[in-house]
C-alpha cells in the first residue's frame, strides 16, 4: 500500500483558515439577509397583519413595532454576527455529516431550535401580533431558511480555490469582518481543528464525530422540536 505523506502545518494551517474564513463569511451573508432583512420584512407583514393598536408597542426584543429606528441597525448587525457564527459551526461540523444529509439536517436543527427559542407564549410578539399561526411560521422559518442558505454557500464556495477566485475571497472577508465577536469563536475553532488536524488521533476523532454529530443533531431537533410544538399549540 501507497504511503501518503503527511501534510506540512502550513498547508494545514491554510486548509483550516479557507474553510473557517468560507464558514465565517457565507454565515454573515446568511445572517443579513434572512435574519436581517428578512427579518424585519417578517415584522412589517406581521405589523400590516395586525390590529392598528399594536403600533408602538414594544416588542420581546426591544424594537417599537411599527417604527423604524436605530435599533434596526442592531438587529440587523445582531443577525449579521449570529449567521457568522452558525457558518462557522457548520463547516467546523459538516465533514461528521452524510453530504445528502448536511443541508436538510442543518436546515432542520436550525428551525426547531431557532423556534424553541424565539417562539414563547408570554412574550408581546406572539400575543398581540396576528395572526399567531403567521407570527409562528415566520419565526421558525427565518432561521431554518438562514441555515439552509448557510450549507448551501458553504458546500458551494468550500471546495474553491482562494488563489485563484480572488473576489470571492475579498466578498467572505467582508463578511467575516462583519461578524465581528464570531471571529473569536473562529480563531477558537481554528485552532483546535489544526490540534486535531495535526494530531496523530485525527482519524479516530473523525470516526467517532461522523457517529456522534448525526445523532447529536437528530437528538437536540427532535428536543427543540417537541418544545416548540409544545409552545405553538399553546399560543395558537
Amino acid at each position: 500500500m501507497e504511503t501518503v505523506p503527511p501534510t506540512s502545518l502550513r498547508a494545514d494551517a491554510r486548509a483550516v483558515a479557507w474553510w473557517v474564513l468560507v464558514g465565517a463569511g457565507a454565515g454573515a451573508i446568511a445572517g443579513f439577509l434572512v435574519g436581517g432583512v428578512g427579518g424585519r420584512l417578517a415584522m412589517l407583514l406581521l405589523r400590516l397583519t395586525s390590529p392598528e393598536d399594536v403600533l408602538g408597542v414594544v416588542t420581546d426584543d426591544g424594537f417599537e413595532i411599527g417604527v423604524v429606528t436605530t435599533q434596526t441597525f442592531g438587529l440587523v448587525f445582531a443577525m449579521t454576527m449570529l449567521g457568522a457564527l452558525n457558518g462557522i459551526l457548520y463547516a467546523a461540523l459538516r465533514g461528521a455529516i452524510p453530504g445528502r444529509l448536511r443541508v436538510p439536517l442543518w436546515g432542520l436543527f436550525a428551525a426547531a431550535a431557532g423556534g424553541a427559542t424565539f417562539v414563547n407564549e408570554d412574550g408581546v410578539d406572539f400575543v398581540l401580533l396576528e395572526p399567531a399561526v403567521l407570527a409562528v411560521v415566520l419565526f421558525v422559518g427565518l432561521p431554518g431558511l438562514a441555515a439552509v442558505l448557510v450549507a448551501v454557500l458553504v458546500e458551494r464556495w468550500i471546495e474553491r480555490d482562494p488563489a485563484t477566485d480572488r473576489a470571492l475571497v475579498a466578498v467572505l472577508v467582508v463578511g467575516a469582518i462583519a461578524g465581528t465577536i464570531a471571529l473569536v469563536v473562529a480563531v477558537v475553532i481554528g485552532a483546535m481543528a489544526l490540534a486535531i488536524r495535526r494530531a496523530d488521533a485525527a482519524s479516530a476523532v473523525q470516526r467517532v464525530a461522523r457517529v456522534v454529530v448525526p445523532l447529536a443533531l437528530v437528538a437536540l431537533t427532535l428536543y427543540a422540536g417537541v418544545d416548540l410544538a409544545n409552545k405553538a399549540s399553546r399560543i395558537i
